[in-house]
């Protein structure tokens, strides 16, 4: 992996963009002082996730835009952008190059951004602590930051070494198991509290369910049983029913021939009533004909009228003593009076009889009443000619009535008398018919006399089997399932037998009582609940155990790393405090850190001790115990020791140093040209320098200055150009 470039715009005193390439090994950035070299450096460390403020020299977030100048508008946000070479894949991203970008706006807002997607804070910090890069930023030693290192207590001491090794990808790991251990054991806690919520009232849904199980297997044989004693009982009933056939079935089918026989009868004597009620025109007719005869006798009584006034008319001329009604007309309507009474004398109907009667009446009442016309009609003179012309005509138009009415009834007197023999052949065929049913019915009755102790057997098989098939509505079975059955299993059981099982079974399931099916659905998804609750406790338990493993792991591999790592920085240290001092000795050891504001009571079996790093020194010549004593020179070739032999160990992908080399002379100087040349072999480095040895160590040179508008500007020098500038 290799830093190929680095970008900046808006970043503090770089307004404009500004790209600075990585082909050789050692880069060197040179410049007057406040012309913005170190803005670089904290350009990198801020692109790297740094959160301090304060390391970047700043209070806010906005202090890291370019804030502007006389001569240069303020800018809205500042962007930094470091691109690597990924050939060897020591990112872990399938990318050939790999782009880190970082933005911020005035409002404060901060932007991620990898190979140009935008991601989380989190996933640039665990990806640069897999390629060894943490939050320590042990590889970016800033300017007045030299002696970081010495001046760090134990503790942080042992946290920049942990990171410098490589172990913060275990740590990142070691906390993410944790977090997930201490919410798997909360979810193990929410869980176990829910079963024992649950437990009781699914014990008694338990119970329920059992009942419900009980019945439902009661229910199954119940059927089974009802289907067997229905089975049983329709045997024993259809073979009772053969035997009584067999026994009475002659008889039987006389009385069904004697039934069939009486219904026909019957039909017939209907059809007959039905035939006279349509012959009833007859009694129609009769009165048909007595308005006839009333019409008949008013014309006649009519016509008598004419006839004695044309008689009164001839003997006008005589005394008044002679005026007399003729006997001939009074004889006349007489008889016809007398024959009408012999009619009703015949009659039988009281009814009718009542009704001709009061037509005698009237028509005696009229006769009367025309003798009296007569009578006194007799005695006046008619002078005129012209009078007995119209009562002749009237006589003669009455009489040519008469005589059409007389033949109109007699024609009707012959078709009553057809219809009246029809009808009274109906009644006789009637009465024969009704003499047949009655001899019919008297033969039925003494059979079904005979008969009746069999059909009262036999309704009692047809109720007993009305019974059944009640029963096996009720009970929803049908006869599919009753010719499926296989009856082998009951058969030495009667169907009195197993009548009585049913009834038993019916009594236990009214002690059982009924089940709610809610309750059981309610029974299952709370056993399901359960039963899940349960898994997830037991898989979380597992996850537990797995992660407490794996913590355990993770804790002996950074353990053993840490102790593998240490003793190597702890032999270069040694190595290369020697060669900068010329001899003595630079030591790393282990240091117990004293908790402060811990629990008195608390004893040290009770607290694991933790240890940190110490630094002893020993310089050639001196007799100096404790870092304390050291003068700034001897403090920063100490951490320059300290640096080196970190990067020699794990090397990181770059190194920058900004001005480390400040307060070394010219013999250091060149030890620490020597050290970095070196150096170069296993990281790349970049400086930030005004000490001419370094420079000579570069293979690119590049050049900050600052002009009147306050925006820090890149020039590039030429090595040959650099050379002639490092000797003058």
């Amino acid at each position: 992996m290799k830093l190929e470039s680095f970008y900046l715009s808006g970043f503090k005193s770089f307004a404009k963009a500004t790209t600075l390439e990585f082909p050789h090994a050692i880069t060197a950035i040179v410049g007057p002082n406040g012309s913005g070299k170190s803005n670089i450096a904290e350009g990198v460390r801020w692109v790297l996730g740094e959160q301090s403020i304060k390391i970047l020299r700043g209070k806010k977030g906005e202090d890291l835009i370019f804030n502007g100048s006389p001569e240069a508008a303020r800018m809205g946000k500042a962007t930094v952008r470091l691109v690597f070479d990924n050939r060897d894949g020591r990112i872990p991203l399938d990318f050939n190059q790999v782009v880190f970008e970082r933005k911020i706006f005035r409002d404060g807002t901060n932007e991620y951004y990898l190979n140009g997607s935008q991601v989380r804070l989190k996933d640039i910090v665990e990806l640069l602590a897999r390629i060894g890069l943490g939050e320590t930023k042990h590889n970016i030693i800033g300017q007045g930051e030299v002696d970081r290192v010495l001046l760090a207590n134990p503790r942080d001491r042992r946290e920049m070494l942990e990171e410098a090794i490589g172990l913060r990808v275990y740590q990142l790991k070691t906390a993410e198991a944790e977090r997930k251990l201490a919410a798997t054991s909360e979810n193990v806690g929410q869980a176990q509290n829910i079963l024992r919520e649950i437990a009781p009232h699914l014990k008694f849904l338990r119970t329920q369910a059992q009942k419900a199980e009980n019945r439902a297997a009661l229910e199954e044989e119940l059927r089974r049983t009802m289907i067997a004693w229905m089975r049983a009982a329709r045997k024993s009933l259809d073979e009772e029913l053969k035997s009584m056939q067999k026994e009475h079935g002659p008889e039987e089918k006389r009385l069904a021939s004697l039934e069939s026989e009486v219904e026909a009868i019957k039909k017939e004597i209907s059809k007959a009533e039905r035939e006279l009620e349509q012959k009833g025109r007859y009694w129609s007719g009769e009165r048909e004909i007595a308005a006839l005869e009333e019409k008949r006798r008013e014309l006649e009584r009519e016509l008598g009228r004419i006839e004695g006034k044309l008689e009164g008319g001839m003997r006008s001329r005589g005394p008044a003593a002679e005026r007399t009604v003729e006997v001939t007309y009074l004889r006349k309507h007489l008889g016809s009076l007398l024959d009408r009474l012999e009619e009703v004398h015949a009659i039988d109907d009281l009814d009718e009889v009542r009704e001709r009667i009061e037509t005698l009446i009237s028509s005696i009442e009229a006769l009367l009443a025309e003798v009296e016309e007569l009578a006194l009609g007799n005695g006046r003179e008619n002078g005129k000619a012209d009078d007995s012309q119209s009562l002749k005509a009237a006589h003669s138009k009455i009489q040519g009535e008469l005589s059409k009415l007389q033949k109109e009834i007699e024609h009707m007197r012959k078709a009553l008398e057809s219809e009246a023999e029809t009808a009274r052949a109906l009644e006789l065929a009637a009465r024969m018919h009704e003499r047949t049913l009655r001899g019919k019915e008297e033969e039925r009755n003494n059979l079904r006399s005979s008969l009746q102790r069999w059909i009262f057997q036999k309704e009692r098989l047809a109720e007993r089997t009305k019974e059944i098939e009640e029963e096996e509505s009720r009970g929803g079975i049908t006869q599919s399932e009753l010719k499926a059955f296989d009856p082998a299993p009951f058969s030495a059981f009667s169907p009195e037998d197993l009548k009585k099982k049913v009834e038993k079974y019916r009594i236990k399931l009214e002690e059982i009582g009924g089940i709610d099916p809610a309750v059981v659905k309610e029974h299952q998804e709370r056993s399901a609940r359960h039963e899940f609750l349960e898994k997830e406790v037991n898989d979380l338990e597992a996850a537990s155990r797995d992660l407490r493993h794996l913590i355990k792991e993770l804790e002996a591999t950074m353990e053993r790393d840490f102790e593998n790592g240490f003793n190597k920085i702890k032999e270069e240290f040694n190595n290369y405090f020697r060669i900068i001092f010329g001899g003595g000795k630079g030591i790393l050891k282990y240091a117990p850190i004293q908790e402060r504001g811990s629990d008195e009571e608390e004893t040290s079996e009770d607290r694991e001790t933790e240890y940190g790093i110490d630094i002893d020194v020993d310089v050639p010549r001196k007799r100096i115990q404790g870092l304390a004593m050291l003068s700034g020179g001897e403090r920063a070739l100490t951490s320059i020791a300290l640096l080196f032999a970190i990067t020699a160990v794990n090397p990181p992908p770059f190194l920058v140093l900004d001005e480390t080399d400040a307060a070394l002379d010219e013999a250091n100087s060149q030890k620490y040209a020597a050290i970095l040349k070196e150096l170069s072999k296993k990281t790349q480095l970049i400086l930030v320098t005004h000490n001419r040895e370094t420079m000579k160590q570069a293979g690119v040179l590049y050049g900050v200055t600052m002009g009147s508008d306050g925006v820090s500007r890149l020039l590039s020098l030429k090595l040959e150009e650099a050379a002639v500038y490092t000797t003058r």
